[in-house]
């Protein structure tokens, strides 16, 4: 199964109405968890978050490079060789673990990062991947080349996860 195949696979099997496509048929996701008094919040609430680490999880274990746009890691304590690729963008090490304690606070408590998979480093302005239209962002990817990304709200409310065309990047290894 290729890597996008495998997103789809996800949030296939997880689909609902916190869990759903934006623009019809286009590979774009939005992820969101149920509000307070929505009914059976529990179990939506337990769905929602094994979907999303079963998508950083694959992410994860991509070909490399995989891009992280958040807070400097080191001032969390985050474990890992992380190298700068950009302003306030690291490239990702390969022993990343989501278990470790400070990776749970400085992704899920904090929110306000994106993850994503590209041949380099994206440069200048990002679109607003949680208000634009998918055929928008998807367009965006293209010209960046960028093949997948997950972006999170503040303090870890809602996803955006959106695939590009490609199923790899030129230079990933």
């Amino acid at each position: 199964m290729t890597p996008c195949q495998q997103v789809i696979e996800i949030v296939s099997r997880f689909e609902s109405t916190d869990i759903r496509r934006r623009g019809g048929p286009l590979p774009v996701w939005d992820i969101g968890r149920p509000g307070i008094i929505a009914r059976h919040r529990h179990q939506r609430r337990e769905a929602v978050a094994a979907c999303r680490r079963e998508l950083l999880n694959a992410l994860l274990g991509w070909p490399r490079p995989i891009f992280l746009v958040h807070e400097p890691p080191q001032e969390y304590e985050v474990p890992g060789e992380w190298q700068p690729a950009g302003k306030a963008t690291w490239l990702v090490p390969p022993d990343f673990s989501l278990d470790h304690p400070a990776v749970e606070y400085w992704l899920f408590a904090i929110g306000n990062w994106r993850i994503y998979w590209a041949s380099a480093p994206v440069e200048g302005d990002w679109p607003d991947a949680f208000r634009c239209a998918a055929s928008e962002l998807l367009a965006w990817m293209r010209t960046k080349s960028v093949q997948a990304l997950i972006e999170s709200f503040h303090d870890d409310t809602d996803w955006v996860v959106a695939l590009g065309t490609a199923e790899r990047p030129a230079d990933a290894k």
